[in-house]
């Protein structure tokens, strides 16, 4: 069936489309987060403003590493988008919370976000809309369990197709000599794609 070999393709092309529109419709914020990564800390933390969240509820949230995390916190803590509280004698345990500033250009993000979930839904009716989110469950369910043995067994080529010399090379290698502390803030800062929502084509400059 071509459709099945087709659905990763399919859904690349639907994020490609739902980032243009953003960048062409979204708020225009000066001051937001520079990756998507930044951009889901804040919408978690955006959510769960009633509830402390500490570094650990990230990692799990959004399976990434505790240094990867932390690199990303302090680099939004730098830029006035988050602010870390002690909750302990010797500060390890920090609350995260976002900025007044933060706060509110993340309030034009959600209503954004939701006018484009209605739109994105229009013609639909209510029995299919929850037949769609059903079948994306399955789809996710189902990438949860490929990145599960990926992370249990090292890689190897699929059985259905041999990936080429060229692809199985690395795009980029770090330099021998570079710092481990270096590099995993690289990490943290390339984590993602650049957010939608605060795309440089805002005749915007990068942060230094």
């Amino acid at each position: 069936m071509e459709e099945r070999k087709r659905i990763t393709f399919l859904l690349r092309v639907i994020h490609n489309q739902i980032k243009s529109v953003v960048q062409k419709t979204g708020p225009d914020v000066k001051t937001g987060p520079k990756t998507q990564l930044q951009g889901g800390i804040l919408g978690y933390l955006y959510h769960h403003r009633d509830q402390p969240v500490y570094q650990k509820d990230l990692e799990k949230e959004f399976r990434i590493s505790g240094a990867t995390v932390s690199n990303t916190l302090q680099v939004m803590e730098r830029e006035g988008l988050i602010v870390r509280k002690a909750q302990d004698r010797d500060g390890r345990l920090k609350r995260i919370q976002m900025t007044g500033e933060a706060y509110q250009n993340h309030e034009k993000i959600e209503r954004h976000m939701d006018w484009m979930g209605d739109r994105l839904l229009a013609g639909m009716a209510d029995s299919e809309v929850s037949e769609l989110y059903r079948l994306l469950g399955i789809l996710m369910k189902n990438l949860e369990e490929i990145t599960v043995r990926a992370e249990e067994s090292p890689a190897r080529e699929p059985e259905s197709e041999a990936c080429s010399e060229k692809e199985a090379v690395p795009e980029e290698l770090p330099a021998l000599n570079e710092e481990p502390e270096s590099m995993l803030a690289k990490e943290a800062l390339r984590e993602a794609d650049s957010n939608p929502f605060y795309h440089e084509t805002k005749d915007q400059n990068p942060t230094k």
